[in-house]
């Protein structure tokens, strides 16, 4: 956990907290239609704060799922509960479509440095819940007035055309590197054509590309190893019966590739830390099964003969 995700979470806690705060102080001067706005607002942006920062230190789908939509339905309850059912009732669905759409943004955007895209939404956070705590403050003391005409909108569209620029600025350097999921497609098509490239399984035999076969050996072992375009080898060739030792060294941080699931072999988000996890199962039925990460957006196949 770095600085800046400890940063995060101080924020997202003091000033969603500071809200409810605010709100049951408030709760008398402030009218349904407030209510609605507040507790939906302040759910939907902690729920995705909440999931996304869940799914960048776990990897792991479910859990970020979980964490995430729970936090943005308490949050969404509490703010809604001083005011009415409604703001309880919209405030609890915003956390959690909040908690879930951020669960699969930390998961799934697949970067060397998701933490850049953690500030982005840190910013939007701050300038959202900050909105929203003027508005408490506004309809709660009848002297503050809030005229929103002020605010020009070219200002606004100019800062947007800036954020864009720097996005993509950010989408096309170095700094930023997105798993290339072209590649894939290309990799799996060049391989359903028959491409007949080579390279070397753990036992030293050469096989297509793609493909290990380890269904001669008593005792097999296989090295996979995760890349950013997905497993290789990615198709496993085993003997019914024979117990398989598979080591899957992990490179990458923080991508759904780190979540793995082989559901016909009771391997389930298995968590693939960075380094070498040693993982076994034995097969017990001839055929074909499919394994994968946790977004199934990367997968393989094991075919037991």
């Amino acid at each position: 956990m770095n600085t800046i995700t400890i940063i995060a979470i101080a924020v997202v806690s003091i000033m969603s907290g500071y809200t409810i705060y605010q709100v049951c102080q408030h709760k008398k001067k402030l009218t349904k239609l407030h209510g609605i706005v507040i507790a939906m607002t302040t759910a939907a942006m902690t729920g995705i704060m909440s999931g996304y920062l869940s799914g960048v230190l776990s990897a792991d789908l479910f859990l970020s799922c979980g964490i995430g939509i729970i936090i943005g339905f308490i949050i969404g309850f509490l703010g809604g509960q001083p005011i009415g059912i409604m703001p309880i009732l919209l405030g609890s669905l915003s956390g959690l479509m909040g908690g879930l759409m951020g669960a699969i943004l930390g998961v799934s955007i697949n970067t060397e440095n998701p933490f850049i895209f953690l500030i982005i939404l840190l910013v939007f956070y701050v300038i959202l819940l900050g909105f929203v705590i003027l508005l408490i403050h506004v309809e709660a003391s009848g002297e503050l007035i809030l005229d929103t005409q002020t605010i020009s909108p070219f200002v606004v569209l100019s800062a947007g055309i800036v954020l864009l620029s720097i996005f993509l600025f950010l989408y096309s350097s170095d700094i930023i590197k997105v798993s290339n999921m072209a590649a894939t497609a290309h990799a799996q098509e060049n391989e359903a054509a028959g491409n007949t490239s080579t390279t070397s399984n753990s036992s030293g035999s050469t096989t297509a590309s793609g493909e290990v076969d380890v269904t001669k050996e008593s005792s097999p072992k296989i090295k996979m190893e995760v890349t950013p375009t997905g497993y290789s080898p990615n198709v496993l060739r085993v003997k019914k019966g024979v117990q398989v030792e598979l080591d899957i060294h992990n490179p990458l941080k923080n991508s759904c590739l780190s979540t793995l699931s082989m559901p016909n072999f009771n391997i389930n988000n298995v968590n693939l830390k960075v380094g070498t996890t040693t993982l076994t199962f034995t097969p017990s039925s001839i055929g074909e099964y499919k394994f994968s990460c946790g977004m199934n957006m990367f997968n393989g196949k094991i075919i037991v003969e």
